[in-house]
């Protein structure tokens, strides 16, 4: 099988370091985003894209490059932030550059959490609200809300039940963008360990759209070594 005429390439997607300074952890690097070191408050593991952070996924701005910075009270409060921009001949946080710059602040207990965290990256002011409530022997109740200053708001909520036979199922919603369209993403997902090292998740969405509503059914395998 020839493989000549083919676009595939290994590519490097970041490169960052981590350190710590006082009491803190720093994060600074290519590809790093200013959420990095959020804390957040969803216990939900998302199938789809559009599900992660409990669909609160515009807290990381639109840096290319950025550092952040993270502090943990050891009392279940943490606050987070950071600052980025692009990576263009403009420069960091310049005139011409879309820089973006975030804040978090978090707590968490074993089974219960809440973040609010703030992001401004020039051309949008974002606002998410994070809680999660993980009861001892019941499915755990992930919720997410986020909002600009246009106005336009998403909404998600998700439950996952962390043990039905050898893996854990996953059932969420969210809207599909932050407007004030009510359309909607669904998906149910079930996750196991095939072996110490490899994770099988088949899953299937259902995704709202102002014309016909696309359905997919799609397998991950995820690798740990």
């Amino acid at each position: 099988m020839g493989g000549d005429d083919t676009s595939d390439a290994l590519t490097l997607d970041g490169v960052s370091y981590t350190f710590p300074l006082g009491g803190a952890t720093v994060i600074v690097g290519d590809g790093v985003g200013v959420d990095d070191l959020n804390t957040g408050a969803c216990a939900y593991s998302a199938f789809t894209d559009l599900l992660s952070d409990c669909g609160t996924s515009n807290v990381g701005g639109s840096a290319d490059s950025a550092f952040a910075i993270a502090y943990d009270f050891d009392n279940g409060f943490t606050l987070a932030g950071g600052a980025g921009g692009g990576t263009g001949t403009d420069g960091f946080f310049t005139e011409e550059d879309a820089s973006t710059i975030g804040l978090e602040a978090a707590y968490t207990a074993d089974t219960y959490g809440v973040s609010v965290a703030y992001t401004d990256d020039e051309a949008t002011t974002y606002w998410s609200v994070q809680a999660m409530l993980a009861p001892e022997g019941y499915p755990s109740l992930s919720v997410g809300y986020e909002t600009d200053d246009d106005d336009a708001d998403a909404i998600f909520a998700g439950l996952t039940f962390a043990e039905v036979g050898s893996g854990s199922v996953s059932l969420g919603m969210a809207s599909t963008d932050l407007s004030s369209d009510d359309y909607y993403q669904y998906e149910l997902a079930y996750s196991y360990p095939l072996n110490d090292g490899m994770t099988i998740t088949p899953g299937v969405f259902i995704k709202e759209t102002s014309g016909d509503d696309e359905t997919g059914v799609v397998v991950t395998t995820s690798f740990s070594f």
